[in-house]
């Protein structure tokens, strides 16, 4: 990697001895890394700027990662982030310098979000603005705990190296982030290394990436040889053979195939909340799907797609017929609204099955804060009117899958097992990873990212919610309103998508999967809280030797 290591050379240290080789001279010898006053142009000031410049870069680098999203590109800028990032916290005072970093990557990276949250939540420039940093400050806190739990791990995560990735793990476990990406998101265009999100979902992918950049750094850098680190670089060839037997077993899985056809109708913001350019959208997405519609077909609409509120056991599409329905022997996802005999209103996703039949609908469970919600409004009711545009839904309290009863043209009929996810909750690993083990064949997601502008961030979300299809080994089917709408094969990669702002379908024949990966079955995200178990009781053990040392010294 010869820019990776013509960046790495620019902030190269003037020592070449590892800390861990060192420690025991710390308290003979000042720090290299800490500043000795502005007068002073000596060694340790001009370190502390190598250690801010890696860490600015590395913000830089990731963020630029993010801009490119699902390219080669990508994925290299993914792995320069981790051996800058690693660097950054391998000095002694890393705390600032990797906030440093998460401020650049979140502001640069992430810029969208000022605009949506103008656009979804309806607040001013200078309410969005504060909103906006205050994401970016949170968002940051990710890379300060990076840095936190790499400098409190106790000795015996150098041996192996494993420091810098039980902390990435940690950081991407702990913290909250609102638009929740992880680094190992930035290497889906290398698809025989992604595979490994169907053991250990996307933090596994950062736990690889991480633990061989420390061996990349601590080797070149600080001129370290251990045989130990041979280790995650068997498991890097190990992940990549397996990334090739899931290549082979899932290009072409077995199974009837089955159509899908995904509509987008490419409504503007303002067209959505006009309700006679929403009435002409519906008009236009039906049309479409007539067009591209065939016996035993399966048709999706994106979220928000019929205008009206729907109630939830209407049970047939002609009463009263507010629910689309074709009648050639096709079936649809729409999204609409709902509510509830107790007046209770939700973000809904409805199942039109090919005889007109409507089962209940499966309400959104994650609504977005401002937008769909307003937080805490339930308990200080006052809180609404601070944000009168924000939505008065309730949350769904259960995944529900589908059972598409279809008739297939040569005439055998089947089962199709569905479940939709709406908007956001795509991002989440727990839902598809729930719904596939409720019995889920197919995972789809209907969304409106209208509101994201003509920004990057469709994509992004694109990118993070295909991890859905590599974790669970399912095809992922994704219908919105302004794009980016598509397909995604259970290897991560879009076989079939609509541009963004434009109209028309997208037809694929996908294949109904029951298999179950490690990831799905029973791993799902035990290794990551068992390695933070572990991690917590070696830091307070190592700690407790240290004060006994000290205490009978």
């Amino acid at each position: 990697m010869p820019l990776a290591t013509g960046l790495l050379a620019l902030v190269l240290p003037e020592r070449t001895d590892s800390p861990a080789r060192s420690r025991d001279r710390r308290a003979s010898r000042p720090s290299r890394l800490a500043s000795v006053g502005p007068r002073s142009q000596g060694a340790g000031e001009a370190s502390t700027l190598r250690v801010y410049l890696a860490a600015v870069l590395g913000g830089a680098v990731s963020a630029s990662a993010w801009l490119v999203p699902g390219t080669g590109f990508s994925a290299v800028l993914g792995w320069i982030t981790a051996l800058l990032l690693v660097y950054t916290v391998r000095a002694r005072r890393a705390y600032m310098p990797a906030f440093a970093a998460g401020l650049v990557g979140h502001v640069i990276g992430f810029y969208w979000v000022a605009g949506t949250v103008s656009a979804f939540g309806g607040f001013g420039p200078l309410t969005s603005a504060l909103i906006f940093a205050l994401f970016v400050a949170l968002g940051a806190i990710l890379f300060l705990v990076f840095a936190l739990v790499h400098h409190q791990l106790p000795a015996a995560f150098d041996a192996l190296a494993l420091r810098s990735a039980t902390a990435v793990v940690m950081a991407e476990l702990l913290t909250i982030r609102i638009f929740p990406w992880h680094f190992g998101h930035t290497q889906i265009a290398f698809t025989p290394f992604v595979q490994i999100a169907g053991i250990g979902g996307a933090m596994a992918v950062s736990f690889l990436m991480f633990w061989l950049a420390e061996v990349s750094v601590r080797i070149v850098v600080f001129r370290e040889r251990r045989r130990t680190f041979l280790v995650p670089v068997l498991l890097f060839a190990l992940a990549i053979g397996y990334g090739v037997a899931m290549m082979r077993t899932f290009t072409a899985p077995q199974g009837l195939p089955q159509e899908v056809i995904v509509v987008q109708g490419n409504a503007s913001l303002a067209e959505k909340r006009d309700i006679d350019s929403a009435r002409k959208n519906l008009a236009r997405i039906y049309e479409l799907s007539c067009q591209a519609a065939h016996p035993g077909s399966l048709i999706v609409w994106p979220e928000g797609s019929v205008p009206a509120y729907i109630p939830a056991a209407i049970g047939q599409v002609g009463n009263p017929p507010v629910l689309p329905w074709i009648g050639d022997g096709s079936a649809l996802l729409v999204g609409a609204y709902s509510f509830l005999p107790d007046h209770r209103r939700y973000n809904a996703a409805f199942a039109v099955y090919p005889d007109g039949t409507i089962p209940q609908p499966y309400f959104k469970q994650i609504l977005i804060p401002f937008g769909e919600s307003m937080p805490l409004s339930s308990y200080f009711p006052w809180l609404k009117g601070l944000n009168a545009k924000a939505g008065v839904f309730s949350a769904g309290t259960e995944t529900r899958v589908f059972s598409y009863p279809m008739r297939r043209p040569d005439g055998t009929t089947s089962t199709l097992k569905v479940a939709p996810m709406i908007c956001y909750e795509d991002t989440v690993p727990a839902l598809a990873r729930e719904a596939s083990r409720k019995g889920a064949e197919l995972l789809i997601n209907i969304t409106s990212d209208s509101w994201f502008g003509r920004t990057l961030a469709p994509h992004q979300h694109h990118l993070i919610a295909a991890f859905r299809a590599i974790e669970n080994r399912r095809f992922l089917i994704r219908a919105t309103n302004t794009g980016l709408s598509g397909v995604v094969d259970p290897l991560g990669r879009t076989i079939a998508s609509i541009p963004p702002f434009a109209e028309g379908t997208a037809t694929a024949q996908v294949t109904p999967l029951t298999y179950r990966s490690a990831y799905t079955n029973w791993i799902g995200d035990r290794p990551w809280w068992t390695l933070l178990v572990v991690g917590l009781v070696a830091t307070i053990h190592a700690k407790g030797m240290r004060r006994v040392r000290l205490s009978c010294a």
